[in-house]
């Protein structure tokens, strides 16, 4: 344990890199920097309570604009653990999963 300086700092999720820096024009990635999409899209599932992949797209593309990043339903993809998706009459309707649920009490709990 010693390359852990605190236990504050163990939990930092924005400490944990998942991509290293080869270039300037390839920087590292960190966790966090998802952490603010993340963010987002929980909240907003968790306020409509279902939602359409028509709503979620329209989403994607307003937050796209605002934060300047390129999210969009191939995020949802990635991220599955967090949605239970059901489909009725032909259209697939988002809430969130105990997972999701859990992951935005805390990240509210943090506000």
């Amino acid at each position: 344990m010693k390359h852990v300086i605190s236990y504050e700092q163990f939990l930092n999720e924005a400490l944990r890199v998942v991509k290293r820096k080869y270039t300037d024009a390839h920087p590292e990635k960190k966790v966090s920097d998802y952490a603010p999409v993340r963010e987002k899209v929980l909240s907003f599932i968790q306020e409509k309570g279902n939602v359409t992949e028509s709503e979620l797209a329209e989403f994607f593309k307003l937050t796209n604009e605002e934060t300047g990043r390129k999210t969009s339903m191939e995020w949802v993809k990635a991220n599955s653990k967090y949605f239970t998706v059901k489909e009725t009459n032909g259209e697939k309707t988002f809430s969130l999963s105990k997972e999701g649920r859990r992951v935005h009490e805390k990240i509210s709990s943090f506000k």
